[in-house]
This record gives C-alpha cells, structure tokens and sequence, in this order.
C-alpha cells in the first residue's frame, strides 16, 4: 500500500458480475468513482475528463474489493488520481488513472485548483 494515501472498500455485489461470473468491467468506474469520493470528500467541484484502466485479474462475486489512491499529478486545473484496485487477499486486479479537472457548473467552464485543494494532492 505503499505511496497510497486514500483507500475506499467494498464488497463486490451479485449485480457487479456479468454472464462469465466475473466484475464486469464497466463496474471498476462505479469503484473508481466511489474511491473519487472517499478520496476528496465530493465530486462537485470537478468534471471527469479520463479514465484509463488496465485490468490485470478477475474479481468474484463476494470477494473484498480495495481501491488505492494517490494524486500522481498535479496541473494548473487538473490533477491525475492514480488508482490500483486490489482484492481481499491482495492481488492486483487492475490499474487506472482518473484525470479530474476543476470546473465551475454554473459558468460552465474549467477553473484553477484551489490552493487549499493543491496542498491537500500534494500531500498524498
């Protein structure tokens, strides 16, 4: 866990699987999504521009889900979350980058990352 500062958990659901028995992979951006959340508190301030996920293992039915997340760049307006997805009895299952940009919602436009925002990034 090395390097990684936020960490979100949960237990994969019946609804996450697909057909084959395995987490969908569509369902590692509502994990990813989740650790977003956990990581800063809400997802208001931000717009998602990318996500990147390389999958490296199944996940099952039951299994702990754990989402590790550190800030791996840090823009003028953007920041890049990096993640690594593990499960319960600790192999890697997959790999992703989210690239978050600030935005203001009402003037429908990307803003500069807070200072208060930077430092906290910074620090993970």
């Amino acid at each position: 866990m090395s390097g990684f500062l936020f960490v979100h958990r949960e237990r994969v659901r019946f609804n996450d699987c697909d057909p084959m028995g395995h987490v969908n992979n569509a369902t590692y951006s509502t994990y990813l999504e989740q650790a977003r959340i956990g990581a800063l508190g809400a997802l208001d301030d931000f717009i998602l521009a990318r996500v990147e996920i390389d999958f490296r293992s199944e996940l099952h039915f039951g299994e702990e889900v754990e989402v590790l997340s550190r800030c791996s760049r840090l823009g003028t307006k953007s920041f890049d979350l990096a993640h690594e997805l593990r499960a319960g009895d600790g192999r890697v299952v997959a790999e992703a980058v989210s690239v978050l940009v600030a935005y203001d919602y009402e003037r429908g436009e990307s803003v500069e990352l807070s200072e208060e925002l930077k430092r906290r990034l910074a620090a993970a």
